[in-house]
């Protein structure tokens, strides 16, 4: 079927991810020459499926139609999710969550801009905060690095923040340091910000 769809123009540029029930090498010539973008192993876990698929269609994306040489899904660059175990489901799993029950949002006095500030580098949890936080009455914006988000903090005013740690230009840990010291300059009221991370370290709490 990859070598139909290799031979045939419209599609033969498509990423594709083999699924296997045995764990085979793709170091062979036939799957180079089919320019297979990863492997899987049945059965795959709906999160590691996810990150293999974002893979896949952002490395297409970025090198342009043309054909990409074969890795292994653990080779790939890994996405990050966000600390939530049912993040990767909600996008994965087509069916619906049951919506848990959620305070009303307070009555806006004018002085917030907006009630969740989210700040998330990575595209695939970016869609995930959208989807989960679409489900909810509250108002939201995202956005993609640390520096907006102290600009955002300032001219948003947010309820509260989700904060990624590992964001570029300014990580998340500098830029809550950044709006902690426009807090104490008494510019503004205490926001509460939660750190969002994949990582679980012994140190990673405390910083």
């Amino acid at each position: 079927m990859t070598k139909i769809m290799r031979q045939t123009p419209s599609i033969a540029t498509t990423p594709v991810v083999l699924l296997t029930s045995v764990d085979q090498s793709l170091s062979g010539v036939t799957a180079r020459d089919l320019s297979l973008d990863a492997q899987l192993v049945k059965p795959a876990r709906s999160s590691h499926l996810l990150e293999t698929i974002v893979t896949a269609v952002q490395k297409h994306r970025h090198a342009g139609a043309g054909s990409a040489p074969a890795v292994r899904a653990e080779e790939a660059p890994k996405v990050r999710a966000p600390a939530v175990e049912a993040a990767p489901r909600a996008v994965a799993d087509p069916s619906p969550l049951p919506s848990p029950s959620l305070p009303a949002p307070r009555p806006d006095d004018g002085s917030h801009g907006v009630d969740i500030l989210v700040a998330e580098d990575n595209e695939v949890n970016q869609l995930v905060f959208s989807q989960i936080l679409g489900e909810t009455p509250y108002s939201f914006e995202i956005v993609g690095n640390g520096r907006l988000a102290v600009e955002a903090f300032r001219s948003k005013n947010p309820r509260m923040i989700l904060m990624d740690v590992s964001m570029p230009e300014m990580n998340g840990l500098e830029a809550t340091g950044a709006i902690r010291a426009d807090e104490a300059q008494g510019t503004a009221d205490r926001v509460p910000i939660v750190g969002v991370t994949a990582h679980a370290l012994k140190g990673d709490r405390e910083r």
